[in-house]
């Protein structure tokens, strides 16, 4: 009955919403419109769209001070199965100590109508769960109901959060489009914010205007709420491809700071603080420099300071960064402040980044090596914004030493990869240096290549093709390869299997995985089958280890080409001419060389087999928007060149 009475009420909805020439965002009030939108016009390729997405910041009274209440309401449409993902939802909120954020009173719903009926699916709200992400952000997460191909998907909630420093930020563009986006702040007299545009010149509409509506008392203060209104409409989808280092970067979306505080007695205070004021306070912080004197003061419990300090600073520093990372391990938590003290951390022998990274750098700083603090964000938190000193930019510590006059950045918290490196994650544009009356940036970025370099031998018969494989590497791409795999040959197996090889499980051997200054070296051999058309052989001669899909699929782009540092690969193949045969075509010679990138591809055939050496050398870390054609183009060159197959015909 409940159902029917739906049903009739919305047919005569239905009929209201005929001449309607915009969508009805109100929460419960879905129409015509709605139902009816089979695809987005300006993206026919979307798998879903974003209808409506209205979100509310605003104060409200609590035990004479102020909580911040923070509302969303977003409908979506689903068009295509592959569009069905955005019907999982997930709402970051923040604990830190006693300041604390909860998420309440969440409505959702998916509305299906099917063979002339409209149904409406409820949320159950007992099958929503909490996620936890780092040592202070949490994921409240739930998957809508009945989602299919033509479900419109709603729902809304609100979070009260103690954090009044940081107005949640608003991003008005999604991965899918956004047909209607529109946030609405609501500001009392007794706290200031600034706010900044990412990502696009102007709003569709903004507007502000002092709340009309009853007047608010707090303490002997009487106010109205002065109101600000942002509106975006028909915000693209943002098309995040390869070699990004954060959306955060590139989305539109505003943020929001507390810059000032008025107290009900009339004393105002300024909260936007600059680079200088930031320093000066971590350096007085005893959850950050404080704690590295003490960890300053423990060295001597560890080591025999006056035989360490007569060694070389580099044998100094290496000493000191092996103990650490032999001794104590990350929690794979994400922070710039220190969770506990180093007698605690001593004893625990765990923590987040900060924790080891600044305990290391009071034992260097013992040991006489000149140390400081590097505070940073790391790439999926989004690059710093120089012009705006806000704190919360930055996630996550590093160290910088200095060595005889040399300068190099180290991170305790990573052990397979080298002392003076920091983990891909952090090379993201600059870090503030934390030392005492002076702002001085620091540059991440990697210039050292990352070499890839795999050697064939492919023995070809009439009916079998068995080749030894060799896969050797330095740098960031050993350490991705000792990380994710190391010697564990059920991983490799799995993951050479995924690649299309048979493989001898005997043949899989690794060395160098601890010995890091030494390259990852992986030996395996596979079985396989050629690749035969009537009396013809066709081989691959890197069999599957050339990239077949170009990663850069747009037609022009507006960011950079982060590729994080630079990469070179290189292939060579001894392969036989297999008895019987001879050779019927083999790929042209080709060399690309220039600032930006190298290719080579030679063939050298002899009098029984043919050697092929392939080498691609992507020279900078980073490429600019405009050098996108050219970067995309060098993509297809490897493709096209890289898969080129060398034919044998019957004699």
């Amino acid at each position: 009955m409940r159902n029917l009475l739906f049903l009739v009420i919305f047919q005569a909805g239905f009929l209201s919403f005929l001449s309607a020439q915009a969508f009805n965002n109100d929460f419960g009030k879905v129409g015509r419109e709605d139902v009816e939108l089979t695809s987005y016009s300006p993206d026919k390729s979307a798998d879903a769209v974003v209808i409506s997405d209205i979100g509310s910041s605003y104060f409200q009274e609590a035990n004479n001070r102020f909580d911040l209440i923070y509302e969303r309401t977003t409908r979506l449409k689903i068009f295509k199965e592959s569009g069905k993902n955005w019907a999982n939802i997930e709402i970051p909120y923040y604990r830190q100590g006693e300041t604390y954020e909860e998420v309440y009173d969440i409505e959702a719903c998916t509305y299906n109508f099917e063979n002339g009926l409209f149904k409406r699916t409820n949320l159950d709200l007992s099958s929503h769960h909490d996620e936890k992400l780092n040592e202070y952000w949490y994921l409240k997460k739930f998957a809508m109901p009945n989602v299919k191909e033509g479900s419109i998907v709603e729902y809304r909630y609100k979070v009260r959060s103690q954090y009044l420093f940081n107005l949640r930020d608003w991003e008005f563009q999604w991965k899918i489009p956004v047909i209607y986006s529109k946030y609405v702040t609501k500001m009392t007299p007794f706290y200031e914010y600034t706010w900044l545009l990412q990502g696009a010149g102007k709003f569709y509409s903004q507007k502000s205007y002092i709340d009309q509506g009853l007047e608010t008392q707090f303490g002997s203060i009487k106010y109205h709420d002065m109101i600000y209104e942002y509106v975006m409409k028909d915000v693209p989808a943002f098309n995040d491809e390869e070699y990004i280092a954060s959306e955060n970067d590139y989305l539109i979306k505003i943020n929001f700071q507390l810059s000032k505080t008025h107290d009900y007695y009339g004393v105002s205070q300024n909260v936007m603080t600059t680079w200088p004021e930031l320093v000066k306070n971590l350096i007085k912080d005893d959850d950050f420099s404080g704690y590295s004197r003490k960890a300053e003061s423990l060295a001597t419990k560890i080591f025999d300071l006056k035989s360490l300090t007569l060694l070389p600073a580099q044998q100094r520093f290496d000493s000191i960064m092996n103990y650490v990372k032999t001794n104590y391990k990350w929690n794979n938590m994400n922070g710039k402040m220190t969770s506990k003290t180093p007698k605690t951390f001593m004893k625990d022998k765990f923590g987040n980044d900060a924790d080891i990274n600044l305990f290391a750098i009071g034992l260097l700083n013992a040991a006489g090596i000149k140390t400081f603090p590097v505070i940073i964000s790391t790439r999926k938190n989004g690059k710093i914004k120089y012009d705006y000193p806000f704190s919360h930019f930055f996630n996550y510590v590093v160290i910088l030493a200095e060595i005889d006059t040399k300068k190099v950045l180290a991170d305790a918290s990573v052990a397979l990869i080298l002392n003076n490196r920091i983990p891909e994650k952090c090379i993201n544009d600059k870090g503030l240096i934390i030392q005492k009356d002076k702002i001085e940036w620091v540059g991440l970025q990697s210039l050292v290549p990352s070499l890839t370099q795999k050697a064939f031998k492919i023995t070809l018969t009439g009916t079998t093709q068995n080749a030894e494989i060799q896969n050797r590497s330095t740098e960031y791409n050993a350490f991705d390869l000792r990380n994710n795999f190391g010697t564990n040959t059920h991983d490799i197996k799995k993951h050479l299997l995924e690649k299309g090889y048979s493989v001898v499980d005997s043949s899989i051997v690794v060395k160098n995985q601890t010995n890091i200054k030494e390259p990852y070296t992986l030996n395996y051999s596979i079985i396989d089958q050629p690749e035969k058309v009537n009396d013809k052989i066709y081989v691959s001669p890197f069999l599957h280890e050339i990239i077949t899909d170009n990663p850069l699929k747009q037609v022009s782009r507006t960011y950079p080409i982060d590729m994080t540092y630079p990469q070179k690969s290189s292939y060579f193949t001894e392969l036989n001419i297999p008895e019987g045969y001879k050779v019927d075509f083999v790929p042209d010679n080709d060399k690309i060389k220039n600032d930006q990138f190298e290719l080579e591809y030679t063939t050298i055939v002899a009098e029984n087999k043919i050697n092929v050496s392939f080498v691609y050398y992507f020279k900078n870390p980073i490429y600019n928007p405009e050098d996108y054609t050219k970067i995309k183009y060098y993509f297809n060159e490897i493709i096209n060149k890289g898969n080129e197959k060398i034919v044998f015909v019957k004699k």
